[in-house]
């Protein structure tokens, strides 16, 4: 019994020395230095106390001093220390507790927390999520312990961001970034992430948190708002934003291979005629079906987006000019087809403006720009296609200041524009029958200026309406002055194809004619006759209630447009002015000569008078008196004349007993 008495007591010594071992270990552990200390050194004290007491026992030690050890006053001492260290460390427990409490309350948060969250180990493994993942993702905890979190990757986000993820969170920082996961049933959603390092008391990392937020709407309407600024909205193309970055990516594209690319600017011919005359909801589908064409004609690669208004750019790659020719001629062809929408049927032409890259310029304002120039030159082209020119650029940039200087004018008070007039002449009796009104403008600056410099300008912006009335006005007014001179006498006014689409005009003009009491048959409205053929279906009721009014019709320049003898049956005209081109060299031109003849004897059978322009000789004037042509214009009888002088030679003609005629006028 005494042996095994013994071993008992080594053993307690062995407990008591490995309690003191784990209080010395726990003083760094915990903080607590004096507590661990104490409970160390009585425990150290007991296991002595212990070991004193077995060898006394056993006779192998008799010192009074160490015998003292196995005395009830050193247990006693032991017991106090013992108590004290305990004393001093149980806020230990009481922490220990209090955090166990804290960690059951944050448990409780994490799971019922709206985002998902994951715990993880430094290998990106997972050891915890919540229940909102579960939810979310369709897998339970056991299926996705242990697996990395990358296995929920759609495959939807750059590789480049899961670099920039570990490199951050390996670093110590908190990474915050957007990942697009996959669900165990295949959906796919966006999720904004927050990933953050988990330290020990050592500042160690030991495990990453992540906090995912669902942001799959979010994201979608800032994807939406982002597209919307960047495409147009009623064709769905890019707009001129997207379009100027897309020309920056061609460009060095182009560069890197070496190659060339061109820029397309389009713009449709009239379209304003279209949009103002039958709305702006058959013009929208009308920019939209252009839009598809121009798509299917041009390569997958290239870029087509709409500039604004009625105008398109086009963005092609890897092509050189003869290419960039084909395309556009391509496109002419496409949009040349005709548009049929609701019951109307539309013709609808384009110009194109081309520059190259590297040619015209290298960066995308100089290459849009000088396509603009070019496409303003093409308008003036039969085929119109034009390849930028720099002999172009300084007649462009003049042409918008003029236009600019051309809307001062007309808000003026002073009068910069005049009216001239070119005598009619009758060829039976050589008298003069009327006069054609002919705008001028006399600029501060460049002087004298005749309409084909700024009239087209006026057609292209609009602005056309605003000087037509003023004509209209002007040439009324003097109108009624030479009634009283010659009260048979007619007045041809220019006017143009968009003025027919002013829903206003015959109303002004019937005031106008009331103002100044002028019957409607003194007066004859010109239009050219290609304008009047292309676009007579927009503008026939307008042409039927001038003719309501007893307001008659010329077709100006007859000859050069592509009118049919059903047009001039359809439309009220009682006029043809055969062009110039043909009149002025028909006594050496017989082709000429022939067309001449034909038109003569096609309008006397249908009933229509005929007026030869571009006279300028005796000759040519006695031949059209042969071929029974009606009436004559031309510098043989005089040039256009000021209102003063117009009315000189009327005044003239009138106390004469007999006809003369009125040989080349030096009146200018």
């Amino acid at each position: 019994m005494a042996f095994d008495l013994t071993l008992v007591l080594w053993f307690s010594v062995l407990l008591q020395l490995i309690a003191a071992g784990m209080a010395l270990r726990l003083i760094p552990a915990t903080g607590h230095t004096l507590a661990w200390s104490i409970l160390s050194v009585a425990f150290i004290l007991m296991a002595t106390r212990r070991t004193i007491s077995l060898l006394h026992q056993q006779g192998m030690i008799e010192s009074q001093w160490l015998t003292a050890m196995s005395t009830e006053t050193v247990a006693l001492m032991i017991s106090i220390m013992i108590v004290v260290g305990v004393y001093l460390i149980r806020d230990v427990f009481i922490k220990k507790r209090q955090d166990e409490d804290e960690l059951l309350k944050l448990s409780q948060v994490v799971e019922q927390n709206s985002s998902s969250t994951i715990i993880t180990d430094l290998e990106g493994k997972i050891e915890y999520v919540n229940q909102k993942f579960t939810e979310k993702t369709g897998y339970a905890f056991d299926e996705v312990k242990g697996k990395t979190s990358s296995f929920l990757n759609a495959k939807k986000t750059r590789h480049e961001v899961f670099l920039n993820m570990w490199k951050t969170i390996q670093s110590g920082k908190v990474w915050v970034g957007e990942f697009c996961n996959q669900s165990k049933s295949g959906s796919l959603s966006w999720e904004k992430a927050r990933v953050s390092p988990v330290k020990d008391a050592n500042d160690v990392t030991t495990h990453y948190v992540a906090v995912l937020e669902d942001v799959t709407e979010q994201k979608a309407q800032r994807e939406a708002l982002e597209y919307m600024a960047m495409h147009d909205a009623l064709t769905d193309l890019p707009n001129r934003a997207l379009f100027y970055d897309r020309v920056y990516q061609g460009i060095l594209n182009a560069e890197h291979s070496h190659s060339a690319a061109a820029i397309m600017l389009m713009d449709l011919n009239q379209f304003k005629v279209i949009n103002d005359t039958l709305g702006h909801h058959i013009g929208d589908r009308i920019l939209k079906e252009v839009a598809k064409r121009v798509l299917k004609a041009v390569k997958t690669y290239d870029t087509v987006a709409r500039m604004g208004g009625d105008e398109y750019l086009v963005l092609l790659q890897d092509v050189d000019e003869e290419q960039t020719m084909l395309i556009a001629k391509r496109l002419i062809e496409v949009i040349k087809t005709p548009f049929s929408i609701d019951s109307h049927q539309f013709d609808i032409g384009v110009s194109i403006g081309i520059a190259m890259y590297p040619q015209h310029g290298d960066d995308p304002d100089m290459l849009i720009k000088r396509a603009d120039v070019a496409m303003y030159s093409a308008k003036g082209l039969t085929e119109h296609i034009a390849v930028y020119d720099p002999d172009l650029d300084d007649y462009s940039v003049g042409q918008l200041e003029l236009l600019g200087e051309i809307r001062s004018a007309l808000d003026q008070e002073q009068e910069q524009f005049v009216v001239h007039y070119q005598p009619r002449i009758n060829l039976n009796n050589m008298s003069i029958c009327g006069a054609e009104a002919l705008i001028r403008w006399q600029h501060p600056q460049q002087g004298m200026l005749f309409p084909d410099t700024f009239i087209p300008l006026l057609e292209e912006t609009g602005h056309i309406t605003i000087l037509t009335r003023w004509i209209l006005a002007k040439a009324l007014a003097q109108l009624q002055n030479w009634l009283r001179i010659d009260p048979d006498f007619v007045m041809s006014i220019n006017i143009s194809t968009r003025d027919l689409c002013d829903q206003s005009l015959v109303d002004h003009i019937d005031s106008l004619l009331t103002e100044h009491e002028i019957h409607p048959r003194h007066i004859m409205l010109e239009l050219t006759e290609s304008s009047l053929m292309q676009y007579s279906r927009y503008t026939q009721s307008t042409l039927e209630q001038l003719e309501k009014i007893g307001i008659r019709l010329a077709i100006d320049d007859y000859g050069t447009g592509y009118s049919s003898l059903q047009y001039l049956k359809q439309l009220p005209v009682s006029e043809l002015k055969i062009d110039k081109s043909f009149v002025m060299d028909m006594l050496e031109d017989e082709n000429d000569a022939v067309i001449v003849k034909s038109t003569i004897d096609l309008a006397h059978n249908l009933g229509l008078e005929v007026v030869a322009e571009g006279v300028e000789n005796e000759e040519v004037s006695d031949f059209l008196k042969i071929l029974n042509c009606s009436q004559a214009q031309g510098y043989y009888f005089s040039r256009p004349v000021d209102a003063p002088a117009m009315e000189k030679l009327m005044i003239e003609e009138a106390a004469a007993d007999n006809v003369t005629i009125l040989k080349n006028s030096e009146i200018s």
